[in-house]
C-alpha cells in the first residue's frame, strides 16, 4: 500500500512514528512536509519512508496553504492520503474533493476540536471531517464525541493515541543511573537538589504560561531555599521569561537551558528533577516527563490543554491546580516537594502510565487500523453508499 501523509513539518518526537510505519509490511510511506516553525526545529529525512519538501506559506488572520496538499490529492499511484485536519489550511477542503475525484481515500488527522470554540469554525471542521473518507484523532474522548454528538460514522473515526517513542528515554534512564557518581556530579555543578526541583520541557511561547511557574518558583523558595526550576527549551518568550525571573529576585532559582535535542543529553535534568510543572497547554512534553517518573502538576482547564491531557490522571499521576490560581499551584507543587511518600506513588503511576497505556505500539496499531480499512475492497463502494443515502 503506498500512503501519502501530508503535514505542516516533521518534528523530531514524529520521526519514531513515521519510523516504524515505513517499516510495516506493505507499507510505501511517504510524507510531505514543511519547514521548521518558530522555536520548533524540522526534520527532512527519514530511514524506511520518503520526505518530500512541502513548504507551508501563512497568510493574514492564520489561515495557511500547503499546495502539496492539492498534488497528493491529484496523484493516483496513491492508496490512502493522510491531511491535516486543521481548516486553517484552506488547501484541505479542495484537496479532499480533488481526492474524491481521483478515487483516492482521504484521511484527516487532527484533534478534532479547537482549544478556541467558535460555533462557526467548529461547523466548518466537522463539515470537512463528513466529507472526508475518514478522520483520524489522538483520543477516544473525542472520538466517541464527533460519533454522540455531531453524527460522524463510526467505521469512518479512528483513534491513533499520541504517543512518543519510549525507548530512548529508557535508554538514557539507565544508562545515567549505572553512572551514580557522574549524576551526583552534574547536580553539584549546577546547585540542584534532586527533592526540591521543578522542571518544564517544551517551546517558551506565551500560551504556556511558564510565567506562572516563574512565579510560582518566587513564593516556593521561601519555604524550600534549596529549590531550583529548571526551564529545558526555546522560545520567543525566553529573553521575556529571563526578564521576570530577574524582576522576581529569582534568578539564582532559575535555569534556562535552552533546547536540548539529544536524549542523552535530556536525560541528566530529568532525572535531577522532583516534578514536572506545565501550567497549561501541555501536550507530548507530559509523556515525556512521565517517561521519567516525573509527576506532573497542571491546570484543571481541561479545555486549555492539548489531546494528551487525557494521560493526566489527578491524584494519579499528577496533581491539578485551579484555573489561573498561583496561590493553589504553589501549594500543588509544595504538596510533592514536601511529601517523598506522594512523590514515590504519583512516580511509579507515571512511569505506567507512559509505558502501557500511552506507547508508541499502540499509535501504530491505530494508523494500522486506517490502512486495513483503506485497504478493503468493499471500501469504495461502501462509501459511496454512504455519500448517497
Amino acid at each position: 500500500m503506498r500512503v501519502l501523509i501530508c503535514q505542516p513539518l516533521i518534528p523530531a518526537y514524529r520521526l519514531p512514528l513515521y519510523e516504524r510505519l515505513g517499516t510495516l509490511p506493505g507499507i510505501e510511506l511517504t510524507v510531505y512536509a514543511g519547514g521548521s516553525q518558530g522555536s520548533l526545529r524540522a526534520f527532512h529525512q527519514g530511514h524506511s519512508f520518503n520526505v518530500k519538501t512541502a513548504p507551508v506559506r501563512h497568510w493574514r488572520l492564520g489561515f495557511r496553504v500547503q499546495f502539496a496538499q492539492l498534488t497528493a490529492a491529484t496523484r493516483r499511484k496513491v492508496d490512502l492520503i493522510i491531511l491535516p485536519w486543521d481548516v486553517h489550511f484552506l488547501t484541505v477542503f479542495p484537496s479532499v474533493a480533488l481526492a474524491h475525484l481521483t478515487g483516492v481515500p482521504v484521511v484527516l488527522w487532527g484533534h478534532g476540536y479547537s482549544l478556541d470554540p467558535h460555533p462557526l469554525t467548529d461547523a466548518v471542521r466537522n463539515s470537512c471531517g463528513k466529507m472526508a473518507d475518514g478522520v483520524l484523532l489522538y483520543t477516544q474522548s473525542v472520538a466517541s464525541q464527533l460519533i454522540k454528538d455531531y453524527g460522524f460514522r463510526s467505521e469512518r473515526v479512528f483513534v491513533a493515541q499520541n504517543a512518543i517513542d519510549q525507548a530512548p528515554i529508557h535508554a538514557a534512564r539507565q544508562r545515567w543511573s549505572r553512572c551514580e557518581q557522574e549524576l551526583a556530579d552534574f547536580q553539584v555543578a549546577h546547585g540542584i537538589d534532586p527533592t526540591k526541583t521543578l522542571l518544564f520541557i517544551s517551546r517558551l511561547e506565551k500560551t504556556n504560561r511558564v510565567d506562572m511557574l516563574l512565579h510560582a518558583t518566587a513564593v516556593l523558595k521561601n519555604d524550600f531555599p534549596s529549590i531550583k526550576t529548571l526551564i529545558v527549551g526555546e522560545g520567543s518568550q525566553r529573553a521575556q521569561l529571563q526578564d521576570l525571573s530577574r524582576s522576581l529576585g529569582i534568578e539564582r532559582h532559575v535555569i534556562f537551558t535552552g533546547a536540548i535535542y539529544d536524549e542523552m543529553q535530556v536525560a541528566p535534568w530529568m532525572m535531577s528533577a522532583t516534578l514536572f510543572c506545565y501550567p497549561v497547554n501541555v501536550g507530548l512534553s507530559l509523556l515525556h516527563a512521565f517517561g521519567y517518573g516525573l509527576p506532573a502538576v497542571t491546570s484543571d482547564d481541561r479545555r486549555a490543554q492539548n489531546p494528551e491531557i487525557e494521560a493526566f490522571v489527578p491524584n494519579e499521576n499528577g496533581l491539578e491546580f485551579r484555573k489561573g490560581e498561583i496561590t493553589h499551584l504553589v501549594e500543588q507543587c509544595a504538596r510533592i516537594l514536601g511529601n517523598s511518600e506522594l512523590r514515590s506513588v504519583l512516580s511509579a503511576s507515571a512511569i505506567r502510565t507512559a509505558r502501557q497505556r500511552y506507547s508508541l505500539d499502540q499509535m501504530v496499531a491505530g494508523f494500522q487500523r486506517v490502512f486495513s480499512w483503506a485497504a478493503r475492497p468493499d471500501r469504495a463502494k461502501k462509501a459511496q453508499i454512504d455519500e448517497s443515502g
